[in-house]
């Protein structure tokens, strides 16, 4: 059918036109602002149910993972520690004073969780065993070296200059005295010095000396190379640390705890937004039609002259409208 394939060869001719050259930037402007326009009379409880969202992000839930993912991940990680490894900034680059402290100051302020915080260090028996330990170091210390107990001892004090050894000579087994005394005193008092180290840990953590602290701490690295901070972790590390979040997430994501998390957010999410116009919502985020036309047609272009170059535009357009031609009967 001569006129039928004509007809097929021109049609597929005006969507190449349209797909192609100045003709795509034309096409990506109307489209984007035709949707646009729409989405201004479209709710977002119009195009979707909080049903449907949720069970869509549980099929993401399910499948996005695995060794290859991981492996992606551990690539991008890699690549951005090359990244900073050539960097020639410094942190007072990236990360001004005033920053730092503000965001010090913000956490500081939230009470509840520093709180928190505090109560999970000072309850944990390895803080219990720190404080224990830095007590007795501290007090046998004073006692063996600041001539308290060389004082008392007949002849001792001109040994004190020989140090512990000699304190040691002139009385045989002190160091050892001193020593199930202190553990003994310690013992029974770490309780009380554990509270006390508590209050002195909260009060020294309000908003003005968390921003001093972080003042003087920004002094010190500011001037410190952003490229060493890619030294902090190998890439066999970072392949560890990514290997270990991927399998607690494969456990984690299969728990009611993740899936009802997923529902209710999504629930919630509705019903904040789901009466208002979609263009309202993605204007909530900064996303407007200009600034999907602008990020998007860069990315178009490369796309349909690589699509254009290997020929699977062409047959695309041709398929699709020949669909239509071979069941047109005039």
């Amino acid at each position: 059918m001569p006129a039928h394939d004509a007809m097929l060869d021109a049609h597929v001719q005006f969507e190449m036109t349209r797909l192609t050259g100045d003709g795509l930037d034309e096409t990506v402007h109307t489209e984007v602002e035709s949707l646009f326009d729409w989405f201004a009379g479209v709710r977002l409880d119009d195009l979707a149910s909080p049903e449907a969202v949720t069970d869509a992000a549980l099929v993401w839930v399910d499948t996005v993972s695995g060794p290859q993912a991981s492996a992606i991940v551990v690539d991008a990680l890699v690549s951005l520690k090359e990244t900073f490894a050539a960097s020639g900034e410094t942190v007072e680059d990236v990360v001004s004073e005033a920053d730092a402290v503000r965001w010090a100051t913000a956490l500081a302020g939230m009470d509840d969780a520093r709180g928190e915080l505090i109560d999970q260090l000072t309850t944990s028996k390895a803080y219990s065993r720190l404080v224990a330990h830095v007590v007795y170091q501290g007090v046998k210390s004073y006692l063996l070296k600041e001539n308290v107990l060389a004082k008392r001892i007949p002849g001792a004090s001109s040994l004190v200059r020989l140090g512990q050894r000699g304190l040691g000579a002139a009385a045989p087994g002190l160091e050892q005295n001193v020593d199930r005394q202190l553990i003994a005193f310690v013992d029974s008092n770490i309780a009380d010095t554990i509270k006390d180290s508590r209050r002195f840990i909260d009060s020294m953590m309000n908003q003005e000396t968390i921003a001093t602290m972080t003042a003087e701490g920004w002094a010190v690295a500011a001037d410190r190379p952003v490229a060493s901070l890619a030294t902090v972790l190998t890439d066999d590390e970072i392949a560890t640390l990514v290997d270990l979040v991927a399998q607690q997430w494969s456990s984690l994501r299969d728990t009611a705890l993740v899936r009802r998390v997923v529902a209710e957010s999504v629930e919630a999410f509705f019903a904040r937004q789901g009466a208002r116009p979609l263009a309202d919502v993605l204007a909530d985020v900064g996303v407007s039609a200009d600034v999907v036309v602008e990020s998007a047609l860069p990315v178009a272009r490369s796309a349909v002259q690589h699509a254009l170059d290997t020929g699977y535009l062409q047959t695309r357009v041709r398929t699709r409208l020949a669909a239509f031609y071979d069941t047109y009967e005039g």
